[in-house]
């Protein structure tokens, strides 16, 4: 009776703490400007509750009419300790993802965490590691063994990580032609989503080892260049402010485009039927390319049209011999 009356009154105590003091604690730390995250408070109410379930628990033992047991003791020590680990490793990780947004990366700091504290724990406790940590030895080269696919993914995953060459919502193309936005880097393979809504899973190691063209590396911005030709005798320079008008006309008018960055129009040969150009403008980001590639040409094509510059068809000058 005695040992449920303190169970009662210690977890009551701890009921008591996470509904007030716990509030409290965490309207003072906003006043003086630290504010902790809503989910970490969400996750440490559970934390408290359990921790508090533990010591009225360990408490209403030792007030029990029966022996003191070193091994439930130290079984005591070792749950309370355990959670308090995982609660740090919990924390830290959510901290880190929001610098790193992958979940690979928030996973290996939780897992490291959690396995050196249950290193401590064990060695506190007097279990002796040495056989554990041989045993893991002979096993780990077992797995490694039979999943080298998956470790290797695991490590090209976390090689990606630090590099910081690819990271979530960056659009890239391989070099087999897949193209997309980025939308998770896992412990195995990374997630692409294409323009046409559909999902591309590649494994890391193969994402490694690939040519990937990044088009948000260190700036969104990508050019974008529409291609025409015009017939021989046009006058060029005419041509090439008709060309950057047009284009001028389409981004100021739209809000995706890049108004800084002043057109420019490249000749760039000599062709069978005409005298060949690229006019070339910038976007905001590669979702607005197609669009804005579209627009400007049907307004080149329109503009060319007004001014009668004409835009040759294929064509060949045939001579014939009289005799």
């Amino acid at each position: 009776m005695e040992s449920a009356v303190f169970f009662l009154l210690v977890f009551s105590v701890g009921f008591l703490f996470k509904k007030y003091v716990a509030k409290f604690i965490q309207i003072i730390l906003s006043k003086v400007g630290l504010i902790l995250h809503k989910e970490i408070i969400a996750m440490s109410g559970s934390y408290i509750s359990f921790w508090f379930f533990v010591i009225a628990l360990y408490v209403a033992f030792l007030r029990a009419p029966v022996n003191a047991n070193a091994v439930v003791e130290k079984l005591f020590y070792g749950v309370f300790a355990f959670s308090v680990i995982v609660f740090i490793a919990s924390v830290v990780s959510r901290l880190f993802q929001k610098s790193v947004p992958e979940r690979i990366g928030a996973n290996i700091i939780k897992f490291s965490i959690v396995f050196v504290g249950l290193i401590l724990i064990l060695n506190q406790v007097g279990i002796k590691l040495t056989p554990i940590l041989t045993a893991l030895g002979i096993g780990s080269l077992a797995v490694a063994l039979a999943l080298q696919d998956t470790l290797a993914n695991f490590f090209a995953g976390i090689n990606i990580l630090l590099s910081k060459q690819i990271a979530r919502g960056d659009y890239i193309r391989l070099d087999l032609g897949q193209e997309g936005t980025v939308i998770e880097v896992n412990w195995r393979t990374t997630i692409i989503k294409t323009i046409s809504n559909t999902v591309i899973t590649v494994p890391n190691n193969k994402l490694s080892s690939a040519i990937v063209t990044s088009f948000h590396f260190r700036k969104a911005e990508v050019s974008a260049s529409v291609n025409c030709g015009v017939a021989y005798g046009s006058d060029l320079e005419r041509v090439e402010k008709i060309a950057i008008l047009a284009a001028q006309e389409v981004i100021y008018k739209n809000e995706d485009s890049v108004k800084t960055y002043t057109p420019i129009v490249q000749f760039i040969g000599f062709a069978d039927s005409a005298i060949n150009f690229t006019l070339i403008f910038r976007v905001k980001n590669v979702y607005a390319k197609g669009f804005i590639q579209s627009e400007v040409f049907k307004n080149l094509y329109k503009k060319l049209n007004e001014e009668k510059i004409e835009i040759p068809f294929p064509q060949r000058v045939v001579t014939l011999n009289k005799q």
